[in-house]
This record gives structure tokens, C-alpha cells and sequence, in this order.
């Protein structure tokens, strides 16, 4: 049986509830990336790497992907890092995405770490998600 493989979908699905809330929105001004810009303006939500692993059995077209998404921010007067990993939290967390290819059954917040990067300026949020998914269930 061939495997389909949801990062895409997922990282299309999870750009598409990020981009859909109007709060998080106001937040960040539409700064959605698959990677920081050469330039950028903050602060910005990056969806970074995943991690698939699949669910072998005869049958069964499922995987579990780990999803990191990071927020980045440049301490001014608050650090909005925190503000956003929020947002992005309750938007996630717990919620149905849309997909494509792949019925979504699970996306749960796995881990959330704030840093301040080595720069002195630059405020981290890695936010990691488990995210279940089944083709069957499609």
C-alpha cells in the first residue's frame, strides 16, 4: 500500500487557520513564512520544520508529524514572542485543520520554549505540535 506523506497538506492547512485569524493577524500583519527573510520585520511566525513518522499496518495510511512553527520577535518595549506563541497556541491547539489528502484526527501542543537569542534583541518562541493524520479517514 503507498503511504501518503501530509506535510504539505499540513503545512498548507496550518498556514491557512494562522492566516484566517484576525487577531493573530493584527499581531503580526500577515508575516507567515516557511522561512525567516533576509529583512524582516517582527515580529513574524515561521513554520519550520516536520518530522513524519509513519503508522505501518496492513491496511492503515497514518502518520504522526511533529510540527515546529517559531515566532520571532525584537524586544522594543514587550516581548510580543510570547503574545504570538500564544495566539498561534489557542488557534492549534487541540483544533481540527483542514487538509487536502489527509483526514487530520489530532493536533496537540507538544512543547513551548521562549528564548532570547544570543543577539540580545531577538526574542524565540518554539512551538512543537503532534499532529495526527490518516488518509483513510479522508
Amino acid at each position: 500500500m503507498a503511504f501518503t506523506d501530509p506535510a504539505a497538506d499540513l503545512w498548507a492547512a496550518i498556514e491557512a487557520k494562522l492566516r484566517s485569524d484576525q487577531a493573530l493577524s493584527a499581531l503580526i500583519d500577515g508575516r507567515i513564512f516557511d522561512r525567516v527573510p533576509a529583512k524582516p520585520d517582527y515580529p513574524l511566525v515561521t513554520i519550520g520544520n516536520m518530522q513524519v513518522i509513519p503508522e505501518s499496518a496492513d491496511g492503515v495510511d497514518a502518520a504522526e508529524t511533529a510540527v515546529t512553527i517559531h515566532v520571532w520577535d525584537q524586544f522594543k518595549q514587550v516581548d510580543k514572542s510570547r503574545q504570538v506563541g500564544g495566539a498561534v497556541i489557542n488557534l492549534l491547539h487541540d483544533e481540527q485543520l483542514q487538509t487536502v489528502s489527509s483526514g487530520t484526527q489530532s493536533v496537540l501542543l507538544e512543547s513551548a520554549s521562549y528564548l532570547r537569542d544570543p543577539d540580545g534583541v531577538t526574542n524565540h518562541a518554539v512551538l512543537t505540535f503532534s499532529v495526527l493524520t490518516d488518509a483513510n479517514a479522508f
